[in-house]
């Protein structure tokens, strides 16, 4: 307990010592978990008079349901005709009138009221009632919120779930918690009308691998016949604020790009809050010289754009820098230059191609031309035959009429081949 918590009681009990009247302290509302125990803190206070008469007497407590005057529904006196079972567990000579029911009934959700019965004539209905309201699950549990926090601060988080029984306590369970993080529960009683509260702390060092992870606390409450109920686990979502991570520069094409070219640089950081800025340098010989800035830089390349490009990402005051990524740039001179070479052996080629075409296609017309050549002088053979006359000279006689040479036969070898004949025939003899 608190020291503002002892100095409030303290003063009650002080005002109990000092005062004349009757009086409970009761705490207003409690909550109760169906077919679970409950505890409910209770003191009263006597006239002064009456103090003696109760510590030298032997008391009962008794409670009582929806009115002062109601029959009973727990008497220390009859315990047979209770509807509820339950015992004392103050001690009434101290004023003292703590109750635990052991097995709070559904659907009794009402206003209770204490009554002291001595076997002198010490009897009192007390007026202060507690509003008890049976539930069949029990309240889930509360957790705090830290709000936004920066990356290496340490976080606390803190579960509180109500103890309606000392005996039956629940239990507190961490969800999607970090094995490395330090866990404490504790009960402790918090409230000046005594109720307990049991509180669990969860404390860890913030890391930008926390941003936007939900830890959840469960609680699960046992049951007086067994089992356990168990409320929805309350959730918090942290907030960590880190600067930039990861941060990569990429270009839109591979390398080399020929001069003139268009080229997009690209740069890639994580941050929350996400960056601001990013700035594009190119090295030139150790400095850095700026280029652009935003996400994304287009640049249509020169010769001096060679060399190695780093991007620098920005989030509030932290930032980090990129690995360098190269470009290289290829002249366009020094292209041409390079592809004459090339364009040289394809003109080659081709006049290679034309001429082996062209040797074929007069090679074929020649062989077509002295084929026909040959053909002619072949019928030329065989039209001429011998003949016999009545001289003793043999006349040579066309079988058929004399075919006249075509001027294509004049022009070649036919008067050379006719000549050679003539000249091989035997001499004519003389009559």
């Amino acid at each position: 307990m608190d020291a503002p918590s002892v100095v409030a009681l303290l003063i009650a009990l002080m005002q109990g010592v000092l005062c004349e009247t009757w009086k409970a302290t009761l705490p207003k509302r409690m909550e109760a978990v169906a077919d679970s125990c409950l505890e409910v803190p209770c003191r009263f206070d006597v006239p002064q008079k009456e103090e003696a008469n109760i510590v030298n007497s032997s008391c009962a407590g008794i409670w009582k349901k929806g009115r002062v005057d109601a029959p009973p529904v727990f008497s220390e006196e009859h315990p047979h005709t209770n509807t509820m079972q339950g015992d004392i567990v103050g001690d009434l000579a101290k004023k003292n009138c703590s109750t635990t029911f052991h097995r709070f009934p559904k659907n009794q959700s009402d206003i209770f009221f204490f009554r002291l019965s001595c076997l002198n004539h010490v009897k009192y209905n007390f007026h202060e009632g507690v509003m008890i309201d049976v539930r069949a699950e029990p309240p889930p549990p509360q957790l705090t919120s830290v709000g936004q926090v920066t990356e290496g601060d340490q976080v606390r988080l803190q579960c509180f779930a109500p103890v309606p029984c000392s005996t039956l306590p629940p239990s507190i369970t961490w969800l999607h918690r970090d094995p490395s993080w330090q866990e404490q529960t504790q009960t402790q009683q918090q409230s000046l009308d005594g109720l307990r509260t049991m509180t669990s702390t969860l404390t860890f060092a913030a890391s930008a691998e926390h941003h936007d992870h939900s830890v959840s606390c469960s609680v699960s409450y046992p049951l007086t016949g067994g089992g356990s109920s168990r409320p929805p686990p309350a959730t918090h979502t942290l907030n960590v604020l880190y600067g930039p991570r990861g941060t990569e520069a990429t270009l839109s094409t591979s390398v080399p790009v020929p001069e003139g070219s268009n080229v997009t640089f690209t740069c890639r950081s994580d941050a929350n809050p996400p960056v601001s800025l990013y700035t594009w340098y190119r090295v030139d010989g150790g400095e850095l010289t700026g280029t652009g800035e935003g996400r994304t830089l287009v640049l249509k390349v020169t010769q001096k754009d060679s060399g190695a490009h780093v991007c620098e990402a920005r989030a509030q005051n932290l930032s980090q820098w990129s690995a360098p990524v190269t470009l290289e740039v290829s002249s366009t001179s020094g292209s041409r230059l390079e592809a004459a070479p090339y364009a040289l052996c394809g003109v080659l080629l081709v006049v290679c191609v034309v001429t082996v075409v062209v040797g074929v296609y007069k090679y074929q017309s020649i062989s077509r031309r002295l084929k026909r050549i040959e053909l002619q002088v072949e019928r030329t053979y065989t039209d001429l035959r011998p003949r016999s006359v009545t001289s003793e000279y043999e006349q040579l006689q066309s079988r058929g009429p004399t075919a006249t040479p075509s001027d294509e036969v004049h022009n070649y070898e036919n008067p050379i081949a006719l000549r050679a004949m003539y000249k091989n025939l035997p001499p004519a003899k003389s009559t």
